[in-house]
């Protein structure tokens, strides 16, 4: 009688845990998804985004999120196409935080970006003179998909000879 009591108050207590757990991980996704929304609706976002839907017709190699700003490069000619920097567009908020968050918005609202075939996700660190470090993020084409817009950009080219 003592095992089967035992049995019954330890399968309750994990399915306690395991409710409380998904209620927590639930008004975390709500908090987070509440903080997307600001943010996609503030002027600093709203810039950026009209910036970047610009660029879309360029064949873009690397986006660089870092907490200073954002950078894009494109594929040929390699040069820097956008350095929108937040502390000059109203924004010296610095903090891993607001990194991720604007990744997680560039990633939604340019699907291209979220591709697995033409980019990928990288994190890494930045270190600055001051000895802080920073989390950053970076979208990187993909070499197959890069080869594959400089082939159709090539046979382009040879057919306007």
């Amino acid at each position: 009688m003592t095992m089967n009591s035992l049995a019954v108050f330890s399968f309750v207590g994990c399915v306690g845990l395991a409710i409380a757990i998904y209620l927590a991980c639930a008004k975390a996704h709500r908090d987070e998804t509440a903080q997307l929304e600001r943010l996609r609706e503030s002027a600093l976002y709203q810039e950026l985004y009209m910036k970047m839907a610009a660029l879309r017709h360029l064949d873009i190699d690397t986006v660089r999120i870092e907490c200073s700003g954002i950078t894009m490069t494109t594929v040929c000619p390699a040069h820097l196409v956008l350095n929108f920097k937040f502390k000059q567009n109203g924004n010296s908020l610095r903090n891993d935080a607001f990194t991720r968050l604007y990744t997680e918005l560039i990633a939604e609202d340019f699907p291209l970006f979220a591709q697995k075939r033409a980019y990928t996700l990288h994190r890494y660190t930045v270190y600055r003179q001051n000895g802080r470090k920073e989390q950053a993020y970076s979208f990187i084409m993909q070499r197959g998909y890069k080869d594959l817009l400089l082939a159709e950009r090539y046979a382009l080219e040879v057919r306007a000879y």
